[in-house]
């Protein structure tokens, strides 16, 4: 029988029907779908070849070697094994086989003419594979050891919306495995893309379409099918260039301090690798703090929770101004409280996902471009541990500018007010009020969404599904929800209202300075080994409520890692060092003036404006504080101080020499603020 006519053939599908995985240099790689175009002579390859593409230009250039050679530093995605053959990514000639050059240049290359698929869509330079005479791009695969993702994902069409969770595992099978693009896939950043390149993971709040979103619970889990539009956010930063590679873990519904019941808790590579995972968005925080290959990580801050896990994995985040544009779609139970943030290990990262997002994205607010620096700088210091508030003042001092205390309490005293009753104090006033509007809003989102499905659905199946484990912090949502009527909420929403006011006017008094507000740093460890968190959300939301002043006020916020403190674990029997941050406010919808304020501050005074990934977030410095803890009975004790100047720390404190410990053992804590010079 004669062979058929290849023209007659059918057209090759634009997606693989199956997820195809490869191996190159040892290193494990996904096959991505989309074929970009076709090599009409590469007939003859059998399986999957990697290639590399290069301009007629760049091969026939003498410096061709030294390209290929410079890719391989560049890109954490291209290895050796793709130059072994050369695709011409400008060439239409499809039966071209050129040969290697009279001087030899590749005696084992082989070079190939490609036809494009879509040519808006042009392709560059980088690593790819051949598969059934279709170029496609080459996405490596990374091991989740962190246990921060809930599944990598990658888009069906690299131009379009649709997605899908990557199935494999990594090499060992003990991981899942997250896949990333070459780096060398995308052009520099442009007005037209400024996010260019940026590799960016989602909270697991987001909405992504073709997979699901979990909320770390198997009851939503199994409640709902994977989401059918990708929300208003993500589908914009996707435009503007950044290229999504993940869902990450959030606590149980987004409530403070989960028990992690039916999720692996994302795992802290900060320390000694025992710290508790804490916050909202521990996954990104995670994923940040261990892997270079991440660049950004967006999330939504409730209450203080995203801002909470970039401080206590020594982050550089920005909470903006509360917007229902920038929310839109996210579906978040209470919008009035919550605010898109970034994180990243890179103040520019975070400067350039923030200025994309207000520029390009909110339309209904007009954010202030003055170009006038703040005057002065007041602290919250009743709420400071004695570190926080040390490292908080001499980063202030830096500034040159008036530095002073803004008590609340007894300013709320003599001018509250006149809805507020004049007996109530400030601490009585506010002590529950945010709290229980979120708790009300929280049950009204989640009781009528599952509702709903069960009575759609009144299998016994669903109905033992709606019955399973809720985790503790959650449970103790409930049981606010059970207790609130909407009068309550609308109490509740008044008395922040009250508050908001008369905090602006008392800042308009002061000149609308930067506020410095508390942080959970210099507070003790928390070893998920000896210390499991026993945290009541609702006391602590009653308690400190003023950990929720960004939220309630809705000002944008800002945390930057400037420093370490030590301490001796009883888990790695040496000296480890934990981030230490410090936390600013600015006034509502300044969200820019903000970060090019901390900017100025951080390089104007070498102050480092990136962190590492692993264990230390920052390195040691010369610039020291000693301070000692009074008690480890209480993590939210205050430290008392000893400032040690610029003496050196005593021998072994800072070194990681072995110190042996317990939780219980009273501890001393040196305190360094690390400089760019000291690199």
């Amino acid at each position: 029988m004669a062979a058929p006519d290849r023209k007659q053939s059918p057209p090759l599908d634009r997606h693989l029907e199956r997820q195809i995985f490869t191996t190159v240099d040892n290193v494990q790689y996904f096959v991505h779908p989309q074929r970009l175009g076709r090599v009409g002579n590469a007939s003859k390859l059998r399986d999957i070849i990697p290639v590399t593409g290069l301009t007629l230009e760049q091969y026939h250039d003498e410096s061709c070697i030294s390209t290929l050679e410079r890719f391989v530093v560049a890109d954490d995605v291209y290895t050796t094994g793709f130059g072994h053959r050369i695709v011409t990514i400008d060439h239409q000639d499809p039966t071209v086989d050129a040969k290697a050059d009279a001087d030899n240049k590749f005696p084992l290359h082989v070079v190939h003419g490609l036809i494009l698929e879509d040519s808006e869509h042009p392709v560059r330079p980088g690593p790819y594979f051949l598969y059934n005479e279709g170029l496609h791009q080459a996405w490596r695969l990374y091991p989740d050891s962190l246990r921060a993702f809930n599944f990598g994902v990658f888009p069906k069409s690299l131009h379009q919306a649709e997605n899908s969770p990557v199935t494999a595992l990594s090499q060992d099978g003990l991981h899942k495995a997250i896949a990333v693009p070459s780096r060398l896939y995308y052009s520099d950043p442009s007005p037209e893309k400024p996010l260019a390149g940026m590799r960016f993971v989602v909270d697991d709040f987001f909405p992504v379409e073709g997979v699901k979103t979990t909320l770390s619970s198997e009851s939503w889990t199994s409640f709902y099918p994977p989401s059918s539009k990708t929300c208003h956010l993500i589908r914009h930063l996707i435009g503007l260039g950044a290229i999504m590679v993940g869902k990450t873990k959030v606590s149980q519904f987004g409530i403070l301090h989960s028990a992690w019941v039916d999720v692996s808790s994302p795992k802290n590579p900060r320390a000694d690798g025992y710290q508790e995972a804490l916050g909202s968005s521990p996954g990104a925080g995670s994923a940040l703090a261990g892997y270079k290959w991440i660049d950004c990580a967006v999330g939504i801050d409730t209450l203080g929770g995203f801002m909470e896990t970039a401080e206590w994995y020594g982050l550089f985040a920005l909470r903006l101004s509360t917007s229902g544009v920038l929310l839109a779609e996210t579906d978040m139970p209470s919008m009035r409280l919550s605010a898109i943030a970034f994180m990243s290990r890179s103040l520019k990262s975070v400067q350039q996902a923030a200025e994309a997002s207000i520029s390009r994205i909110e339309t209904a607010l007009t954010h202030k471009n003055s170009s006038t620096p703040p005057t002065n700088i007041v602290y919250l210091g009743h709420r400071f541990s004695k570190p926080n508030l040390e490292l908080s003042l001499h980063l202030a001092n830096l500034v040159d500018i008036p530095t002073e205390e803004f008590d609340m309490e007894t300013s709320w005293a003599t001018r509250s007010p006149p809805k507020a009753p004049s007996q109530d104090p400030l601490h009585t006033y506010m002590e529950d009020c945010a709290w229980k509007a979120y708790c009300h809003d929280f049950g009204q989102r989640y009781y009528e969404s599952m509702d709903d499905y069960v009575y759609k659905n009144p299998s016994a199946e669903t109905r033992d599904l709606f019955r399973l484990y809720w985790d503790d912090a959650v449970e103790s949502v409930w049981r606010e929800v059970d207790n609130l009527s909407n009068e309550d909420r609308e109490n509740c929403y008044a008395r922040m209202r009250d508050f908001a006011e008369w905090f602006d006017k008392s800042m308009e008094s002061l000149q609308e300075p930067i506020v410095l507000l508390p942080t959970v740093a210099g507070q003790r460890p928390r070893s998920r080994v000896y210390s499991p968190s026993s945290y009541a959300p609702t006391a602590h939301r009653m308690t400190n409520w003023d950990d929720t002043l960004a939220a309630i006020l809705e000002r944008p916020q800002v945390i930057l890692p400037v420093g370490r403190i030590s301490f001796s674990s009883a888990i790695s029997r040496a000296t480890e060092a934990l981030p230490l941050c410090i936390s600013m406010m600015s006034r509502r919808n300044t969200d820019l003036e903000l970060l090019d304020f901390v900017t100025n501050i951080m390089e104007g005074n070498k102050l480092q404006v990136e962190v590492e990934v692993g264990k230390d977030a920052l390195p040691q410095a010369k610039e020291t504080w000693q301070f000692f803890k009074a008690s480890d009975s209480d993590g939210d004790e205050e430290v008392s101080s000893e400032k040690g100047g610029d003496k050196s720390p005593p021998p072994g404190e800072l070194d990681g020499s072995e110190s042996e410990g317990s939780p219980e053992d009273d501890e001393q804590l040196g305190i360094q603020m690390s400089l760019e010079e000291d690199h």
